[in-house]
């Protein structure tokens, strides 16, 4: 570490100290633990650099874990508040302009960085996608006739009734189909947003080989023109390997 300084010094490059953080990525639980009973510590320039769990990266959240759990709570809230912005304005916006409105207020948010985390679980994807579906239903979906439904039920059933045929059926709150107004209104939901973004990251890689560390890992194919060979076997199971020589 006192090398790194010692160079950047020498190149008149400034290492902000009150910014620097390091976090320790466990091969497993055990190394885990281990890690956090023992005494480590970074210092630079006679600084001890502080151990986070989870940081910020390029407008990214990483965790010690790689759950992306930080990211997903965070995004989710913050796509939350552009729901409650889109709610408030859509009144005063032609319906025209609703899908420039929903990519520039929440998709922008959506897709930064999708490439890296949204291969999740469906499950942990849930929340995120529950606030999409929201937010494409409030924009493009039949409002009127959802509310309608609350204000008939209200005048023909009294207040405070206990009869039996008068109450209400999970039917009667279910809730639009989204799935109609995303074929419509030509939009990705998260689940292909990501896979959207992972094949233009293939295709920079192969196009315009950049970077070129992961283009050196395809093969062009001898028999057919446009076709990749996926990496060798030998660069696959690098951690197996690894385990078994430890």
């Amino acid at each position: 570490m006192q090398s790194v300084f010692n160079y950047m010094k020498c190149n008149l490059l400034h290492i902000n100290i009150k910014k620097c953080c390091y976090m320790y990525f466990a091969p497993s639980r055990k190394c885990k633990d281990e890690a956090e009973k023992g005494d480590y510590s970074l210092n630079l320039n006679n600084v001890v650099i502080t151990r986070v769990k989870e940081t910020k990266f390029l407008g990214v959240i990483i965790d010690d874990n790689l759950n992306w759990k930080p990211l997903t709570n965070y995004l989710n809230s913050k796509l939350k508040c552009e729901v409650g912005k889109l709610c408030r304005i859509r009144r005063f916006v032609p319906k025209e302009l609703y899908k420039e409105l929903y990519h520039t207020l929440f998709e922008s948010h959506l897709g930064y960085g999708i490439s890296v985390w949204g291969g999740l679980s469906k499950n942990r994807l849930e929340p995120i996608f529950k606030t999409q579906k929201k937010c494409v239903r409030i924009l493009f979906g039949n409002q009127e006739a959802y509310s309608d439904k609350f204000r008939t039920c209200a005048r023909a059933r009294p207040v405070g009734s206990k009869k039996p045929w008068q109450k209400l059926g999970q039917e009667f709150f279910k809730r639009e189909p989204s799935k109609p107004l995303f074929c419509k209104n030509d939009i990705l939901s998260i689940h292909n947003l990501h896979k959207y973004h992972c094949f233009i990251e293939i295709f920079k890689i192969v196009k315009l080989r950049t970077p070129y560390s992961l283009y050196s890992l395809l093969k062009k194919s001898p028999r057919r023109e446009n076709y990749f060979i996926p990496p060798s076997p030998s660069i696959l199971p690098a951690r197996r390997r690894l385990s078994s020589i430890l």
